[in-house]
Parts: structure tokens; C-alpha cells; sequence
């Protein structure tokens, strides 16, 4: 994985790495905040603001184009109406009950647990299919992607300092 991270972003500087690593999909923060710690060498401070910046960018953006990208979509491109029914009916079978008890406090919470499957672009996925509306919808993804950056920079600092003190 490293010799990939530093193939592909090869030439790119660390901070601007750090960001585009943050926003992507499955790894986000919890990929971001060890490589710039461990293999960039930046500051925790810096690592884990541009963690917590690239991790926001799709917080933002997710909510705001799910909505007028849907039905055009379905309406135009075959695969589109198969992937998002595929994706409602997955988010829908596995978070209706959790969301109905806890609400936007669960959305919160799934966010911040750096799970697998957890993060921000499956919550923004959850809030699009429930009909979250985006007042409410962003601020609880940026919460829970700032809980998010605090627990996986503790873990990481935490992991590999107890690594470098047993080594």
C-alpha cells in the first residue's frame, strides 16, 4: 500500500496528498492521517486538519449533488437507475432500523467510528436515501468526520508511538 501511495502521488507535495487521500471513498480519514503522520513526517496538527479538510469536501458536496443528479441519471443511463436502486435498497436494508431509533445522532455516530464501510461517503449516501434534509445532513457529517479525525489521530499516534517505544 505504501509503494502505491507513493507511486500514484508521486511528485504531488504531502499536504496536497494528505487532502486528496481524505477524500476518497472507504479509506478517507482513517488512510490519511497515518500516511501523513508516519510517511510524511507532518506535524499532527497539520495532518489531521488536512485530513479533517479533504474529508469534508465530499461531506459537503455529496448531499448537495445526490439529489439533481438522480433522476436524470435514471432517466438517461440504464446502469445509473440499476446502481442507485442497488445502493438505496443496501443502505436502506442495513440502517433503516439503527436510523429510526437514533436519527441524525446515529448519522453522527456512524461517521465517527472509523469502521469499514463507515465515513463520510456512506453516511452522505444514508442521509441522500433517508431524505435528510442538508441543513441537517451536513452539519452532522462534519461533526461526525471531526470525531472521526480525533479518534483515528489518538489511534494512530497511540499504535506507532507504542511501536516505536517496543522497537
Amino acid at each position: 500500500m505504501i509503494d502505491f501511495i507513493t507511486t500514484f502521488f508521486n511528485g504531488l507535495p504531502p499536504e496536497l496528498t494528505t487532502v486528496i487521500i481524505a477524500a476518497m471513498p472507504l479509506v478517507e480519514i482513517r488512510l490519511s492521517i497515518p500516511v501523513a503522520i508516519e510517511l510524511f513526517h507532518l506535524p499532527v496538527w497539520q495532518a489531521s486538519t488536512l485530513s479533517f479538510v479533504g474529508s469534508v469536501i465530499p461531506a459537503v458536496l455529496l448531499p448537495i449533488i445526490l439529489e439533481p443528479l438522480e433522476k436524470p441519471c435514471r432517466e438517461h443511463i440504464p446502469y445509473c437507475d440499476r446502481m442507485f436502486t442497488w445502493v438505496i435498497g443496501h443502505v436502506e436494508k442495513r440502517y433503516t432500523e439503527k436510523y429510526q431509533v437514533l436519527g441524525a445522532l446515529g448519522l453522527v455516530l456512524f461517521i465517527a467510528i472509523p469502521l469499514p464501510m463507515t465515513g463520510v461517503w456512506t453516511g452522505a449516501l444514508a442521509a441522500w436515501v433517508f431524505r435528510i434534509k442538508k441543513r441537517v445532513a451536513i452539519p452532522a457529517i462534519v461533526l461526525g468526520t471531526g470525531l472521526s479525525t480525533v479518534v483515528v489521530t489518538l489511534t494512530t499516534l497511540g499504535i506507532f508511538g507504542a511501536l516505536r517505544f517496543a522497537l
